[in-house]
């Protein structure tokens, strides 16, 4: 029987399975996503939407929850628990981690640690799901905080989109690092390390660009490390179920899932193409 003693709260960017989200009493603050003229929930649509409006180059737009979403957060986990761990999507990524933190100022109390995850995608859903296990173990919000720092440094965010232009037209890419990317089909490899977002590779089409995240998984392998691999996706469903069986083939040292659709505010964001992997070690 679990004997934690603190609650959490997360942003919907994490896409919890609602079920999860119930069984361990997380509360989830939502962000906004605006679709030409129409606003929708983050979490609460059909991620097919927004790829449909990409393809058909509607403007998709995103908006962060208001501290006063992070505040009644709070305070209903405050009802159960001693105190509360919220993590948010990097906040190099979107002003979500700034408005967790205006929140805790205003609600003035120091039972509230906000922790920004540096991390998005599969990354935040897999802190989140380690963190629930340590608190499960009774541990406190201030060594949650501790242990959330040493994941951080243990994994990162590979993957690859069809172009580079969303990216740098989100502002999250220079317009060189975007042009280089848009030449000769090539497919950058791009990974969101601790907050920092970088081109790392750029190989000619996609079953080059799955390569390299294979050999990015042996390569963990290889020092030894089990491997921890969460796949998402923007609009590659079957590429990866494909990725997710040749991982499977290299053995016990891997454990691989699919987490499903990328969130829709981070899909707004990256693009047509996205699929990648979260890689961490154990």
């Amino acid at each position: 029987m679990s004997s934690r003693k603190v609650g959490v709260v997360v942003d919907s960017t994490f896409r919890l399975d609602d079920q999860y989200v119930k069984e361990n009493n997380i509360g989830v603050a939502s962000l906004k996503v605006m679709i030409g003229d129409a606003e929708y929930v983050d979490g609460a649509f059909d991620p097919e939407l927004v790829v449909k409006a990409l393809h058909e180059h509607i403007k998709v737009k995103t908006s962060q929850p208001s501290p006063d979403l992070f505040i009644e957060a709070y305070k209903k986990q405050l009802e159960t628990y001693d105190e509360v761990v919220c993590l948010t999507i990097s906040k190099s990524l979107s002003g979500t981690f700034n408005s967790a933190n205006l929140a805790q100022t205003i609600l003035d109390d120091e039972r509230v640690i906000v922790i920004d995850t540096e991390s998005a995608i599969s990354g935040s859903l897999y802190l989140t799901e380690k963190l629930i296990e340590f608190l499960n173990e009774g541990k406190s919000a201030r060594e949650a905080s501790v242990y959330i720092e040493t994941l951080k440094s243990q994994g990162s965010v590979i993957f690859t989109v069809d172009n580079l232009q969303t990216l740098h037209d989100n502002g999250r890419l220079s317009r060189l690092q975007a042009a280089i990317g848009n030449i000769l089909k090539i497919k950058p490899i791009l990974r969101f390390r601790r907050g920092v977002l970088e081109v790392e590779q750029k190989v000619r089409g996609f079953s080059k660009a799955a390569k390299y995240l294979i050999d990015e998984v042996k390569n963990m392998i290889d020092l030894g490390k089990k491997a921890i691999v969460r796949i998402a996706f923007v609009d590659k469903s079957v590429e990866a179920k494909e990725l997710e069986l040749e991982l499977f083939q290299l053995g016990d040292q891997v454990d691989v899932k699919i987490t499903g659709y990328i969130s829709p505010v981070v899909s707004a964001h990256v693009g047509l193409g996205g699929l990648g992997i979260y890689l961490a070690f154990e």
